[in-house]
């Protein structure tokens, strides 16, 4: 069964992130963390050419039915929960080695909730490849921006052990933005990507209360760095155009 922290009766639900904040950080995991990660990428990249071709059964799945079929939640859940886990592992969002698993592990430090299943509307599943274009496009700016910027958190944790907070709460906003995405793209939800500048400051439906761990409240120095990550992200799409 799926995690789902919001209240019931709102439709759609968006996908929440929940993670924990490493008290101490492992110098020398974070040290070595692009070669630890190595044959976690390896194994999600042939994941993801399965969940690809799910993706794509399910999409006629659902334009005829209106639903996402049963198999295909099952498994698509199962990949963003591991694609979720690795890249916070990457970005530093924990020092947790994740697991080979598509399966929930309630013990690792990042949980994502994942609404339960909701009739689709036909017309825009027909459309989700082109209707997830602006959110991909904002997701790939964010994307390439936050690893530009986990070269920072890999200095600070390599050399001082330590993690400013801003970086850690813009590394979590971006992440959950990310997850968003895919549940969008992979139908595992209706509702549109959002969030990437936090939550705003009175829950409605299909947000978390304030003051929840699904919750994300940037502070004035985590929108600080989340613009940071926004302008490297762009300069980096001016640079590879030029």
């Amino acid at each position: 069964m799926s995690i789902n922290p919001t209240a019931p009766g709102a439709e759609p639900h968006p996908i929440n992130l929940r993670s924990i904040q490493p008290m101490e950080r492992d110098r020398l995991t974070a040290a070595l963390r692009i070669i630890w990660v190595i044959p976690q990428m390896i194994a999600l990249f042939f994941v993801s050419i399965a969940a690809f071709v799910v993706v794509v059964i399910g999409w006629f799945g659902a334009l005829f039915t209106g639903e996402l079929p049963d198999f295909a939640e099952d498994f698509l859940s199962g990949f963003l929960r591991w694609g979720v886990r690795v890249h916070g592992y990457l970005h530093f969002l924990t020092d947790a080695y994740p697991p080979f698993s598509l399966d929930e592990d309630p013990n690792y430090p990042i949980q994502i909730s994942i609404p339960e299943r909701a009739p689709l509307n036909r017309l825009a599943v027909l459309f989700r490849f082109i209707l997830v274009i602006p959110g991909a496009i904002v997701g790939s700016v964010a994307g390439t921006g936050l690893g530009l910027m986990a070269v920072g958190s890999w200095a600070m944790i390599t050399f001082t052990g330590s993690q400013p907070i801003p970086l850690y709460e813009a590394t979590r906003a971006v992440a959950r933005f990310q997850a968003r995405l895919g549940g969008y793209f992979t139908m595992l939800t209706a509702e549109y990507p959002w969030g990437l500048l936090g939550d705003l400051p009175t829950a409605g439906d299909g947000e978390v209360a304030e003051g929840s761990d699904w919750s994300i409240r940037l502070s004035q120095g985590g929108r600080n760095a989340m613009i940071v990550v926004i302008v490297l992200g762009v300069l980096n799409v001016l640079y590879n155009q030029l």
